[in-house]
């Protein structure tokens, strides 16, 4: 009997060793967890960003052991976390960076919102489902290259330099499906603010959808058109000077754009007489001045939050207008209010209208397609309670504006 016990004790002690071993975790640094990162982007009013950040680990996680304080995206906030096996996706906050009074609103960061690489560090400990193994931060990885959004690669990128002025400018360019079929298309000519002067390839098309929303595939359904989008580089701001100057003076760098977009369309499929002017801030002024120098050359423009007095509102007589400023931009609502005075007191030539900030998107298209309805020949809206740069957001994505320039 005691020998039987003796037997029994002996194995309850082995089977108890057993179960401890098995039950003892193994701490591994992340770096051994971790096969690789990849990262998904796209287009927004605000910019291009980081959408979704996945990482593949070598074993399955347990969710229970994963939360959003386990990780960080440079540049970016995790909204929430998803664990699916070995995957491990990062959701991010893809909300407005410029809405005023938004919590941890932010200026525009270059390296950030125009970056090839998503850069993630593993802060916390996750363990893996089988309770074996915890895999250890803090370590940092940089994801995959980055794919473009998709209606990035429908532009090609160019450069001109004009031999006259010796102004270098780069630009990309969108030309409709069927291009070789004999139609002859409207040009839109997106011109954008000074935030996008610089040396990053495409910077004017990632810095929001000024440009880029005339080359979605339900826009173009709708209105086929050529699309340029201009990028005055930082180099050429370093020799020649910011793209337009503080008095609103004619200068060289104007004239390069003017004659960039003549020997695009030189010989393309464009219909000279449907040019349209789109930009915001410095490139709203531009496009303006241009309009000014050179009357009837575009057919109609919108103007977001235009930087300085119109000086010959008279040249724009042949055009139609639809300007955009927000009453925070007292830089901008100063420079329109002036402006624009001659065609308010002229009647019906202008219709004034004032929108709240807080407009859903289907409050800004009714807000929209009541000043349509006024039959003004040109529109000057002020965003009530908004920021320079968060009318940018706005006044492009409104469909009724969009349909009202290119209706002339």
């Amino acid at each position: 009997m005691m020998k039987k016990l003796l037997v029994a004790v002996l194995l309850l002690t082995v089977l108890a060793a057993d179960f401890s071993f098995a039950a003892k975790n193994r701490q591994i640094p992340a770096e051994v967890g971790i096969q690789k990162v990849d990262a998904v982007s796209d287009m927004f009013s605000d910019g291009y960003k980081i959408t979704t950040v996945t990482i593949l680990y070598k074993k399955k996680l347990d969710p229970a052991s994963v939360s959003v304080d386990d990780y960080e995206v440079e540049g970016q906030y995790v909204k929430s976390v998803e664990v699916n096996g070995t995957k491990v996706t990062l959701h991010l906050d893809t909300s407005n960076i410029w809405y005023p009074e938004r919590e941890n609103s932010r200026e525009l960061n270059g390296k950030n919102t125009f970056g090839k690489y998503a850069i993630v560090t593993q802060k916390g400990d996750v363990t893996t489902s089988d309770g074996k193994d915890t895999y250890t931060g803090s370590f940092t990885i940089t994801s995959e290259k980055l794919k473009e959004p998709k209606i990035c690669k429908k532009f090609w990128e160019k450069t001109y330099l004009d031999d006259e002025t010796n102004v270098e400018v780069r630009y990309a360019v969108f030309t409709p499906d069927n291009y070789d079929k004999g139609w002859k298309y409207p040009v839109i000519v997106f011109v954008p603010d000074s935030r996008a002067t610089s040396n990053v390839s495409r910077a004017s098309l990632l810095q929001g959808m000024g440009g880029s929303i005339w080359a979605t595939d339900a826009e173009q359904q709708k209105h086929q058109a050529i699309v340029i989008v201009v990028q005055y580089p930082k180099y050429a701001e370093e020799k020649f000077g910011p793209l337009v100057s503080e008095d609103g003076s004619w200068n060289a760098k104007l004239e390069a754009i003017y004659r960039l977009v003549n020997k695009e369309i030189g010989n393309s499929r464009a219909d000279k007489h449907r040019i349209y002017g789109v930009g915001q801030g410095e490139g709203a002024a531009a496009n303006l001045l241009i309009g000014q120098k050179y009357p009837s050359f575009y057919a109609g423009q919108i103007a977001i939050s235009p930087l300085y007095e119109i000086r010959d509102i008279d040249a724009l007589a042949q055009e139609k207008l639809w300007i955009m400023v927000s009453s925070k931009d007292r830089q901008s609502c100063s420079a329109m209010e002036k402006s624009l005075k001659p065609l308010m007191d002229a009647g019906n030539r202008l219709c004034k209208d004032t929108w709240n900030v807080d407009l859903s998107s289907e409050g800004f298209s009714r807000a929209a397609q009541n000043q349509i309805s006024k039959g003004a020949a040109n529109n000057y809206t002020v965003i009530d309670g908004g920021t320079r740069e968060y009318t940018w957001c706005i006044g492009y994505n409104i469909e009724e504006i969009r349909e009202w320039l290119l209706a002339h």
